[in-house]
């Protein structure tokens, strides 16, 4: 191919198609930040372009963009926030007003970058982009992290646009996002998904044994057993094994598993794998239906958790023997079996690991880096992967890239130190928790751990995982937390795609569900869109919070950090160095107005001046204050800049 990068070459081609008597396409009007004014149609927050001129003209401005955003070796996470996409969903939109959502692309995102750098993003983190299984489906286009394949890219996120252009792949269209991005200073870091596969993965054709299989008569109603001497949500820590395995109903789960196909029935195996390859038809359904097993469906690693199953995908077989904490509490002839701790491979890692698939894992983590020139990894249930693969993996990834972005998923901001050691430099962390009781308690009891972490964390009011943050409290909650998220210590805001419109819909709500189980739609599994027409929008507020938070990036330093006395209903920190002071103050109350005396909250250190004001119906921004009248949700940042001679009084 051409010495052109990708973004060049789809440049090239878009830029020779402009011309084309093509039929328009609808986007929404503030995806327009290249100020295109060939403006066929203007309605309803929406615009009609000819797709080709207006993508051109939109990689200019990205270009030109580019002077200002050099691309930085290493990321200051002190100095970051993170965007977190699902391609197909964030982009998704009915272009053609014919009432289909037609999936996003990767093309497509790049239309997204511009308004990303003014929420201040230099960190994108994409959910899977690999092709996943349409077996099994959640919903009516399935799960992403179904992942059926590490090697190959989900097709829908292929742009029509580019047909014409020969010999350039799918890969190639997410290379031009990648490199794209770096344009704008933006690091990408894709999902990776080390621990479970497809139900029909692409392995399994090879390496039924890489997977756990169950009679499929024990599929209907299949999930872990419930433990009646523990409670509600409980690790399975070593001294509770004995109780686990001795459960009547643990017993009985344990016989529902099997041995892999090619061990129960090698001949047999041989041939439906044969024939599937002949006819095109699905090998796990031929198994199913001539050997009457099937691979398991993956669940929790927590006792009584009652989290649904995960009835699209199966756990990978890590290990080809069992841990030896547990071989004493389980039959001699006890076929390969998943459990709570058995899932947890950095707990109970057996003696011999499956090292030939520990190296298709290397590989992929590899392949990702090489063909995409990614800038890091989420590693998916990375906290229960073995030690020695964990840091196999990390080892190649700093090998490629030593200031590789490494996110964990680990939900509790107590397990810090343990995700800074195993080598990541980034964590989900405990805040998505806190924001499912906002209260005094738990904002002061967050703040204060923030300050001793090892590891930067997730400053964020909702997640992928999470319901919407509008769904606890509606705009004005929004916005208050949004201001709370942005000036934390060893925090990286964080967005969630369509938080910044404010979105109700969310993508999944496996954790902090607050929906009674109610059958609603969710963007993992779901033909959805973002409501990119919402006439008041968040963005504008974290436009400003990214901004201000650029100009005391001084002070907003661990060392400095501070939680203030305050009324009840409310919190307040802040930063204080020498001569300045930065104080942001939050109502909890979703009701009822607080006052707060400034001069007993920081004392000696008023007046101040509002810098900021979450509210929507009041502006005090500029005015100089010694004492506030906060309505609910409302949040307000303050500064005070003192003389050597007031601060000799202070002191």
């Amino acid at each position: 191919m051409s010495e052109k990068n990708k973004l060049e070459l789809v440049h090239d081609y878009l830029s020779s198609r402009r011309d084309s008597d093509v039929q328009p396409i609808w986007i929404p009007a503030i995806w327009n930040e290249c100020q295109y004014d060939c403006i066929l149609e203007e309605k309803a927050g929406e615009i009609a372009v000819h797709p080709y001129d207006f993508l051109t003209e939109h990689l200019h401005y990205l270009a030109k963009l580019s002077w200002k955003y050099p691309l930085k070796e290493r990321t200051n996470l002190d100095n970051s926030s993170i965007y977190s996409a699902l391609i197909r969903y964030s982009t998704a939109w009915d272009y053609n007003h014919d009432g289909i959502i037609e999936s996003g692309t990767f093309l497509r995102f790049c239309i997204l970058l511009p308004l990303l750098k003014k929420m201040g993003i230099n960190i994108l983190y994409m959910l899977p982009v690999n092709k996943y299984s349409k077996l099994n489906l959640k919903g009516d286009i399935g799960s992403p992290y179904a992942v059926q394949s590490l090697f190959q890219l989900d097709p829908n996120l292929h742009d029509g646009l580019l047909d014409g252009m020969e010999n350039f792949t799918i890969h190639d269209e997410l290379c031009a996002l990648v490199e794209a991005c770096h344009f704008l200073d933006i690091k990408t870091v894709v999902d990776f998904i080390p621990r479970v596969t497809a139900r029909n993965s692409d392995f399994i054709t090879e390496h039924p044994e890489w997977v756990y299989w169950i009679k499929k008569e024990a599929l209907e109603g299949f999930a872990p057993p419930s433990i009646p001497e523990f409670g509600f949500f409980e690790e399975c820590t070593p001294d509770k094994l004995k109780t686990v395995y001795r459960s009547q109903e643990t017993a009985g789960f344990l016989q529902k598993f099997t041995h892999p196909p090619n061990e129960l029935n090698f001949t047999l195996w041989e041939q439906l794998k044969q024939r599937a390859a002949k006819t095109g038809e699905e090998l796990l359904t031929l198994v199913e239906q001539e050997m009457g097993i099937t691979t398991s469906p993956a669940h929790s690693d927590w006792i009584n958790d009652v989290q649904p199953i995960w009835t699209d995908v199966t756990f990978l077989r890590l290990y080809k023997d069992f841990a030896p904490q547990v071989r004493p509490l389980i039959a001699p002839d006890q076929a390969p079996y998943v459990l709570f701790d058995t899932i947890k491979c950095n707990y109970y890692p057996g003696e011999e690991p499956n090292l030939e698939l520990w190296d298709v894992l290397e590989q992929a983590v590899r392949f990702h880096l090489e063909t995409y020139q990614i800038d890091g990894f989420r590693i998916d249930i990375g906290h229960a992967l073995p030690v020695p693969l964990l840091t196999r993996i990390f080892n190649t990834i700093k090998e490629h890239n030593p200031h590789a972005i490494l996110i964990s998923e680990d939900l509790f901001n107590r397990n810090h130190k343990k995700a800074a050691n195993a080598g990541y430099n980034i964590m989900l962390g405990s805040g998505w928790n806190v924001m499912t009781q906002i209260t005094k308690t738990n904002l002061v009891s967050f703040l204060e751990e923030l300050p001793e972490l090892n590891i930067h964390v997730f400053a964020c009011a909702e997640t992928a995982d999470t319901p919407r943050i509008m769904s606890r409290g509606g705009v004005e909650i929004a916005r208050m937390t949004a201001v709370f998220n942005q000036f934390l210590p060893n925090a990286i805001p964080y967005v969630t795609t369509g938080y910044e419109m404010n979105e109700e819909q969310p993508l999944n709500c496996g954790l902090g569900d607050n929906t009674d189980g109610a059958e609603i739609l969710r963007a993992f599994f779901n033909v959805m869109r973002i409501n990119w027409t919402n006439p008041a929008p968040l963005l504008p507020l974290l436009a400003e919070l990214n901004r201000l938070k650029k100009d005391w990036l001084d002070l907003v330093k661990p060392d400095n950090f501070f939680v203030a006395q305050s009324p009840d209903e409310t919190v307040l920190y802040g930063y204080l160095h020498r001569d300045q002071m930065l104080l942001c103050c939050f109502n909890l109350s979703v009701d009822a107005s607080v006052r707060v005396d400034l001069n007993t909250a920081v004392p000696g250190w008023v007046p101040m001046t509002v810098l900021l004001d979450s509210s929507l119906t009041a502006n005090s921004v500029g005015q100089t204050v010694d004492r506030l009248l906060l309505a609910p949700n409302q949040a307000v940042v303050l500064e005070a800049v003192v003389s050597p001679d007031e601060i000799k009084q202070v002191i």
